[in-house]
């Protein structure tokens, strides 16, 4: 599996910098939403700091929590929501329009290594240090995970004895594969399914929300989608994840990826890694669940995650 993922390395980075290239501006953030710091933060330890978070719920929640524990700690902190994909986002940080995003380990490290031959979370943790640009550090990943995974209907899965990614090449010629426009040219998207499964798909639909993906979905517009574990449509709408017995897909545990001032700062490692700690798989999935399906505001669902766990 690793020579495997090996021979999808030179396309997947070709891609990663021509996404990185869009844009005409210097600032990628554009519009991004901003919440104000708060006025007693005024006298706060450090440079202030900017959260931004990728264009997804967890995402979005996630830079909530830490930019009020770091506003806890008496840090002035503010968050700029839904930047975009990783290639947009990474590009961020490194102009300095923002300070810190959560992030996966699994996929971050894909991003800047792709011949990476890191399968377990363990090696995913110990490699990725070296693989990200001197400017940029990960803090303590938590115990928290959430997978990229694909799935399909449970009626689906029936008829045509789907359970596997390993299965897939029996149906891809003839079917459709839905995901986010970014997954298209990812070591885990139809790249890897490819050389690794050996299931090329017929279409590819890019999806920039989940609304219209999970009607197609269910209506069998496309056949396979991917989605995250820790997304409550999955059981609530009873659909099959699809095992990945070769591991395409690494652990993707959740971390900061911060820039170095931020890291040198003692006082936002410290309320960062004491969120790492606390956070859980279950937490992510309850969390995700009160802003998609209970329609709560990820701000107010950030505050009371934290003062629940005695960190605000």
């Amino acid at each position: 599996m690793k020579i495997k993922r090996s021979l999808i390395a030179v396309g997947v980075t070709l891609a990663a910098f021509t996404l990185g290239a869009c844009g005409g501006t210097s600032n990628p953030l554009g519009e991004a939403s901003s919440a104000q710091p708060s006025e007693s933060s005024s006298s706060a330890a450090g440079a202030p700091i900017v959260v931004g978070s990728a264009d997804f719920t967890e995402s979005k929640i996630l830079a909530e929590i830490y930019s009020q524990a770091l506003k806890a700690k008496g840090i002035e902190s503010s968050t700029k929501l839904g930047i975009g994909s990783r290639e947009i986002y990474v590009k961020a940080l490194q102009d300095q329009s923002i300070s810190a995003v959560p992030e996966y380990t699994g996929n971050l490290l894909l991003n800047f290594d792709p011949n990476a031959t890191a399968t377990t979370a363990e090696e995913v943790e110990k490699a990725l240090p070296s693989a990200l640009p001197s400017d940029l550090k990960i803090l303590k990943p938590s115990p928290a995970v959430d997978q990229d995974v694909y799935v399909v209907t449970k009626d689906f899965s029936a008829k045509q004895g789907i359970t596997s990614l390993e299965d897939l090449k029996k149906i891809a010629s003839t079917s459709t594969l839905g995901g986010p426009p970014e997954l298209e040219k990812r070591a885990y998207g139809p790249p890897g399914l490819e050389k690794i499964y050996g299931a090329k798909f017929k279409a590819f639909v890019p999806y920039p929300k989940y609304p219209p993906k999970i009607s197609d979905l269910d209506n069998n517009k496309i056949q396979v989608a991917t989605f995250f574990t820790t997304d409550a449509v999955i059981s609530e709408k009873g659909y099959v994840q699809l095992e990945d017995p070769q591991s395409m897909i690494l652990p993707q545990n959740v971390v900061p990826l911060v820039r170095s001032d931020v890291a040198s700062n003692a006082t936002a490692v410290a309320a960062l890694d004491a969120v790492q700690a606390a956070l859980t798989t279950d937490d992510l999935m309850q969390l995700d669940k009160k802003v998609d399906s209970d329609h709560q505001d990820p701000q107010q669902v950030a505050a009371e995650w934290l003062k629940s766990k005695s960190l605000a």
